[in-house]
């Protein structure tokens, strides 16, 4: 017979399949356990008790929700809960509610004009019709304006106003003085909806404006919100919500969703939020138009219908834009102010002959003052000078130059101090050059018409053929896919990638010169290429269901350009459509069948990414498939994986310590999903759980104590669902919460677990009012749902004189523990976890004849061996228990074994 004496110095392996558990030759799987559930570990080896779950609030009508993170500084975050349509958000923990306040906008539905005073300025005009507030400044320089003294009996109470704009962007603004905004400053609402809040010291006034001059500006209503929680509309239902992308900048999300139009999540200040239409009114288009349909607008501005020559248009079309070009130049506009001006046209060629340099100015209106034609040698937008005066209408006449074969831009306007009353309607029309105009598609009314509102000005009302349609739309598709990188904002999905003008993240003008320019490019690597996610690491990489493509600029990695700009498969395998998640310069993704985890690393030899299986050794764990990850950076890398079981993984992950653990993490319940908000010493890990409650389902946000809080000192955090409280004075009634109503749950209070007898937890029925009545007065507590730790080790095969121990029969003669942070009688160990004859037991009471202290805290202690009630066997393995609410951080086992040999 041998006997050796071993020493299992970390837990940080984790749990291996069990056929790959004979592979002890390994030194990871020598350390590796086939259950190692509940029972997290450091980067460093120890495992100790996970913490428990704290519960915060029931999802919003206890439906599924997705969990998603905002994070914006290390201790400035807050969490997104998703839902079906529905978006709500929690700061510092609590779901954003608001209070009951007496105040109301008169007329803030706009079913009338009362309350409200509108002005214009410069010819800009606001009215107040059919429930709706239009914004109208088709002037150039003009505003529109609409504004409320709204009056309080509750200042110094915060308020929130809801907001739902129709068409916009539009202005806002609030403040204590008739168009002060010292309460909320000046800032655009997108098409949406927002709720903003603040703390008026009395009355205050709110104003909506508009600058526009092309199209209107409508807004459905102002309210002031209700008491309750904050609750925004969402275009995702609960299928979308394992389909959202959002790439963050500030205090925007950028959010792609596969067939959704994308959308804006804005913070303007930490309780107050938008949900808005992301748009980008100059781009991306298609290359060209349908062979053989003409297109031609009925006005060169504002709201307008686009006509087809033939049946083109349908119903998906609403959304889309259209850019139209046309020969010749063609401004109409209004001014009614002074030092405003009419788009500037480009005039070039020869006076004599065809006369190239002549174009036709109309002046028309009641207006006083006086209007001048200007010219520029130097640009559209600086340098022009006077060339002639106007103080009547014109009815058409021809204005022209010879300086042949110079390049000049004119335009009109009243210069400071030209400028009286009334409006004049100024219309030019010059033959030469062309240009574009841009429109979006805003009803659907035949195969052949569509009304629209018009983004940049036509040149001209006749048919055209060179047009093109915008790339998103609902007859088009969506991205599906979005990030941040190298300084632009780029969309992907159905085998197309988009990266807009570098640094103006809601512009793809085709029209900007130079490196800055968007990039429009077909991945087109073959295959199938529709995206799921976008990653940037040290290059952008796009994940699709047919490969991983990257995307790179040169050999160098300089900038991407729109001249240097190429994308290949780096990887053939498939992604699914789940967020992966990027540690550093690595990624970790799901494979597309959804049971396997696949790492990004760099690879110097070819130059690219590579992607292996990082889960091999743990298919088994991963069946059911991933539902949900995020990543937890501190005080460890630990990446939280949701699986469609319902069941959680904790995957702790230091490549440059060579540590890989996946541990399971089981609760009374199903997991849904998970979020990782960042802070300064931990992380904070929150949960989705769904729970049967006093019969019922239910879904409650729970959010994991941090590894300090599961040492035993005066409150240990071992336990699920829990609340805690201080009684002062000391009782014996506890207020465990109306969550767990019916349900048996466990209490630590005052330092020390409540026993029912030796090892074995008092439970206690959380009555109708959410009350416990524990056997003694105590003042601090937690309680909860209990959980248990289970550690199973891999096949012991140490003691072979003659080489391997293994298939000889062997018995586990004693284990010895270095320990730490511990309840005594809440720790068994033994031979197996079901055999009631060679079961877990206790740690004595007694050593040496000495009574052991019940709880440790802070110290390390090395427990005496416990004698194995065990037998000879092949397989021989050591088990272990921990049960709420005890606690236990291990620091190494030593085992004594002899083998049969």
């Amino acid at each position: 017979m041998a006997k050796t004496n071993t020493f299992f110095h970390s837990f940080a392996v984790g749990v291996q399949d069990k056929t790959a558990l004979p592979r002890v030759d390994l030194e990871r799987m020598r350390l590796a356990a086939e259950d190692q559930t509940n029972l997290l570990c450091r980067a460093t080896g120890p495992g100790f008790m996970r913490p428990g779950l704290g519960y915060l609030t029931p999802s919003a009508g206890s439906a599924e929700c997705r969990l998603k993170e905002f994070i914006f500084g290390a201790t400035d975050a807050a969490l997104f809960e998703f839902t079906n349509l529905a978006l709500r958000v929690f700061v510092d923990d609590a779901v954003i509610t608001r209070e009951a306040v007496s105040s109301a906008v008169t007329s803030g539905d706009f079913s009338s004009a009362t309350g409200w005073t509108t002005t214009g300025v410069g010819g800009g005009t606001a009215t107040i019709s059919g429930g709706k507030l239009v914004l109208n400044s088709v002037a150039v320089n003009a505003i529109a304006k609409c504004g409320q003294l709204v009056t309080t009996s509750s200042p110094g109470t915060e308020h929130a106003l809801r907001i739902v704009v129709e068409n916009g962007p539009v202005t806002f603004r609030c403040g204590s003085t008739t168009g002060g905004d010292d309460y909320i400053s000046e800032t655009s609402l997108a098409t949406g909806e927002h709720s903003l809040a603040f703390t008026p010291a009395g009355s205050f006034y709110v104003e909506l404006s508009s600058t526009n001059i092309i199209t209107d500006k409508i807004v459905d209503s102002i309210q002031i919100e209700a008491a309750g929680v904050m609750v925004l509309p969402t275009p995702w239902t609960l299928a979308d919500l394992t389909n959202i992308r959002i790439a963050q900048s500030a205090d925007v999300c950028f959010v792609a969703c596969d067939g959704v139009q994308q959308r804006r999540i804005e913070r303007r200040s930490q309780r107050s939020w938008s949900v808005g239409l992301y748009v980008a009114d100059d781009g991306p288009f298609q290359l060209s138009g349908r062979e053989g349909i003409r297109l031609k607008p009925t006005a060169l501005n504002g709201n307008t219908t686009l006509t087809a020559s033939a049946s083109y248009f349908n119903a998906q079309h609403v959304g889309a834009m259209f850019k139209l070009s046309h020969s010749g130049q063609r401004v109409n506009q209004k001014l009614s102010s002074e030092d405003s001006y009419t788009d500037p046209f480009r005039v070039t060629g020869i006076s004599s002959g065809a006369n190239d340099r002549n174009f036709v100015l109309t002046i028309t209106g009641a207006w006083v003052g006086t209007i001048t034609l200007e010219r520029s040698y130097d640009g559209s937008d600086a340098g022009f000078v006077p060339v002639v005066t106007y103080t009547t209408n014109q009815a058409g006449i021809t204005v022209g130059d010879t300086d042949d074969n110079s390049i000049y831009w004119y335009r009109l306007g009243f210069r400071p101090g030209g400028y009286t009353s009334g409006t004049a309607n100024v219309a030019s029309t010059y033959d030469g050059g062309g240009g574009f105009g841009i429109c979006r598609v805003t009803a659907f009314n035949s195969e052949t018409d569509v009304s629209v509102e018009v983004l940049t000005s036509f040149k001209g009302l006749t048919y055209t053929r060179d047009w093109s349609e915008g790339e998103w739309s609902d007859n088009n598709s969506w991205p599906s896919a979005v990030v941040l990188s190298d300084g632009r904002l780029w969309w992907s999905g159905q085998d197309r990638i988009w990266g807009s003008v570098s640094d103006a993240f809601s512009s793809f003008d085709e029209e900007t010169e130079g490196d800055s320019g968007p990039i429009s490019r077909s991945i087109s690597t073959g295959g199938v290429n529709d995206t799921k996610w976008m990653m940037s690491l040290q290059r952008l990489i796009v994940g699709t269901e047919g490969a991983i493509s990257t995307v790179k600029s040169s050999s160098l990695d300089e900038p991407l350009t729109p001249t240097n700009f190429g994308i290949r498969d780096s990887s053939t395998t498939a992604v699914a459509a789940l967020d992966p998640i990027k540690i550093d310069t690595r990624g970790i993704f799901v494979e597309r069948a959804g049971n396997a985890l696949m790492e990004l690393t760099f690879d110097g030899s070819v130059s690219d990414y590579q992607a292996t299986q990082i889960s091999k050794l743990t298919t088994d764990l991963f069946g059911s498939g991933v539902k949900s990850i995020s990543v937890q950076r501190r005080p460890d890398t630990r990446i939280w994986i949701i699986l469609l079981d319902g069941t959680c993984v904790s995957m702790v992950y230091e490549p440059s310590q060579e540590v890989l653990a996946f541990i399971p993490i089981i609760t009374d319940g199903l997991f849904e999903s998970v979020a990782v908000l960042p802070d300064l010493i931990q992380d904070r890990v929150y949960f989705s759980v769904n729970r049967t409650i006093n019969g019922s389902d239910v879904r409650y946000i729970e959010k994991m104590a941090r590894d300090s809080e599961v040492k035993p000192d005066t409150l240990c955090k071992t336990v699920d669902a829990f609340t805690s409280g201080t009684n002062t004075p000391a009782s014996m009634t506890l207020a465990v919460g109306t969550h767990l109503i019916g349900e048996s749950v466990v209490v630590w209070a005052d330092g020390a677990p409540l026993w029912a007898s030796y090892g074995v937890p008092a439970q206690f029925t959380v009555d109708g009012s959410g009350e416990i009545i524990v056997p003694n007065a105590v003042t601090d507590w937690v309680a909860g749902l209990p959980y248990r730790a289970r550690y199973k080790s891999a096949r012991l095969a140490y003691g072979g004189d003659g080489g391997t121990a293994m298939l000889q029969k062997k018995a586990v003669d004693s284990v010895g523990m270095i320990i730490t942070d511990y309840v005594r009688a809440g720790i068994k160990i033994g031979a197996s976890f079901d055999d009631p004859y060679i079961g877990l037991d206790h740690l004595p009471q007694m050593t040496d004849n000495e009574t052991q202290p019940d709880i440790v805290l802070s110290s390390i202690r090395d427990e005496d061996p416990i004698t194995f009630a065990g037998e000879w066997n092949t397989d021989s393995r050591v088990c272990m228990e921990i049960s709420s609410p005890c606690t236990a951080t291990i620091l190494g086992l030593v085992l004594t074994i002899t083998t049969n040999v």
